[in-house]
């Protein structure tokens, strides 16, 4: 089982890669250090899983059997299905550096289109961007995407909830205790 010790081994492991990735700067460094912060990820995700794991099974009978979660089984519940977006909405704060840099984007491309579009440079200025803009618009529609699914969260969760969202909920539980990517 992943305690908080081997998350703090891999905090130093990948902060070994990045200190090399940002003083050798290739593809390849930067592309381990990539895969060293996925892996510390799903390592956080795993610890902080084994810290809940005997708090899911009452929650996931109270769900199954149509029974009331108290007001601390809810803010579990919450933790389980929208923790990870809540944590990233409150910390995330380039939300309108983005924008910007997209208002940017679209104001350049209404100039070379104004320029005109019929010579080789233009077009290249013009997928140059593009691909600009392909590197912001995740960023955005993740942060409405994870916006997006804590409204649905509370919004399914405001009233009592029915058995259908009971029974969704019991399931999405039971993948988490199973897989390594929930």
């Amino acid at each position: 089982m992943v305690d908080v010790h081997d998350v703090e081994a891999k905090v130093n492991e990948m902060l070994d890669v990045a200190t090399q990735s940002l003083k050798h700067e290739t593809e390849a460094r930067y592309q381990e250090f990539q895969v060293q912060v996925y892996d510390l990820e799903g390592l956080a995700r795993e610890a902080f899983q084994a810290k809940l794991d005997n708090m899911y099974w009452s929650i996931l009978d109270k769900l199954e059997e149509g029974k009331s979660l108290t007001a601390a089984e809810h803010n579990i519940l919450e933790l389980l299905m929208v923790g990870e977006a809540k944590y990233y909405l409150k910390y995330e704060h380039k939300i309108e550096h983005w924008r910007n840099e997209l208002k940017r984007l679209l104001e350049e491309v209404k100039k070379q289109q104004a320029a005109g579009l019929d010579e080789i440079d233009s077009l290249m200025r013009l997928r140059a961007l593009c691909r600009e803009a392909m590197r912001v618009l995740p960023d955005i529609a993740y942060y409405f995407r994870e916006k997006e699914r804590i409204r649905r969260f509370e919004e399914a969760t405001r009233d009592a909830i029915d058995t259908e969202t009971r029974r969704s909920f019991a399931n999405l539980i039971k993948e988490m205790m199973e897989s390594d990517q929930i």
